[in-house]
């Protein structure tokens, strides 16, 4: 239904002050947009700000999230690309979900063309764990007792998640650092088995010692896509879930205000019952100063309808957790068969190198040895 793709980084203004904008291109089948293929220009900010907009707008949804903001280094080319990979991967995570598709700031994102005016009239999305302000005003928000064993056990297991998950990151990115640091060796015995190549040492050696060259040369390129792919697929794929869980958290933090929202409206209740039956018994109508009877309808309504939330948002929020896990799973079984896929394939075209230059060699002894025959018998 939607083929998202992020693309074109380019660098506008001086390093300081400076951004990156990227091209976004939408193909979609969906009748909610004016065209089926189209494309805008977005800057990184409009990326965060449509996160923060669909968190506010989806309460109990997981947003997939964006990529984590830095302060430096965020011109380089590796960065930069790094950013537009994870960029995309949002988006098309964003539109392949059923609620999320259907957003109207979603829209907005995609197709406006004049859209840095046209968030201005849009509402102001309030602040989540982007920023430092959201995340402590969940910690000293109202008290709250889990009455739901479910989500407890998840709690528990997200933070178990999430530190196993940090580990792998540690660990990937030690074994990346590693394997440039080997291919940085091997780049060195390539030169060097280069140089005796070159030097006066006899055809057949130079011959020996020029092929040895190349297969180290080989044994570079090998080690440093084995590194890179470990970083792209591997790494950036478990630095993104860390994220994920954040947005996770989110969610049950929605759960918990529509939790709140709900004890509230229940205590304005019992305070309007109260008021009411206080004046009844004491013989006073509902005047200006008291409570009417349409007051308390609605007090009750109010209360229904935010019993009613708290109870659908911990239907969805369940929901979405098990999508969550579902797709999670998922994406690293194919990360990681994409990956081992190719680490097999480099691994397998230098064993065949191998196997073909110690056929070389040997060729090369049994010729030596047949002459050293032939002399001896003359």
């Amino acid at each position: 239904m939607f083929q998202i793709t992020v693309s074109d980084p380019t660098k506008i203004g001086d390093p300081v002050r400076g951004h990156v904008v990227y091209t976004v291109r939408t193909k979609t089948t969906s009748p909610h947009y004016r065209r089926g293929d189209f494309s805008v220009l977005r800057r990184f900010s409009d990326f965060l700000w449509l996160y923060e907009q669909l968190t506010a707008n989806n309460p109990g949804v997981i947003v997939p999230p964006v990529p984590d903001k830095h302060a430096f280094g965020r011109f380089q080319e590796q960065f930069i690309e790094t950013r537009r990979a994870a960029l995309q991967r949002c988006l098309t995570k964003i539109t392949a979900h059923p609620i999320l598709q259907l957003d109207p700031d979603l829209r907005l994102f995609l197709e406006s063309d004049s859209f840095a005016s046209d968030i201005k009239n849009r509402r102001v999305a309030p602040e989540t764990s982007t920023s430092s302000g959201g995340l402590l005003s969940s910690w000293t928000g109202p008290r709250y007792v889990e009455q739901d064993e479910w989500f407890d056990q998840r709690k528990a297991y997200l933070d178990h998640l999430e530190g196993h998950l940090k580990s792998l990151s540690k660990s990937l990115d030690i074994a990346s650092k590693a394997r440039l640091d080997m291919a940085a060796a091997v780049g060195d015995v390539a030169e060097a088995a280069q140089t005796l190549a070159d030097s006066e040492l006899g055809a057949a050696m130079c011959a020996a010692l020029g092929r040895l060259a190349d297969l180290a040369r080989r044994e570079k390129s090998a080690g440093e896509a084995q590194a890179t792919a470990d970083v792209s697929q591997l790494l950036n794929l478990s630095d993104e879930y860390v994220r994920f869980i954040g947005s996770v958290r989110l969610a049950f933090a929605s759960r918990v205000r529509a939790y709140h929202a709900w004890q509230a409206a229940l205590k304005e209740v019992t305070r309007v019952r109260q008021v009411r039956d206080k004046a009844r018994l004491q013989g006073r109508p509902a005047g200006p100063g008291g409570i009417s009877m349409a007051e308390q309808v609605e007090a009750e309504r109010r209360m229904t309808e935010t019993s009613n939330d708290f109870e659908a948002q911990s239907k969805l929020v369940k929901a979405e957790f098990a999508r969550f896990e579902r797709e999670r799973v998922d994406e690293f079984r194919r990360t990681l068969s994409a990956n081992l896929d190719g680490q097999i394939a480099r691994q397998r075209d230098l064993v065949t190198a191998w196997e073909d230059y110690h056929a070389m060699l040997l060729k090369m002894v049994q010729r030596s040895q047949a002459q050293q025959q032939q002399q001896q018998g003359a």
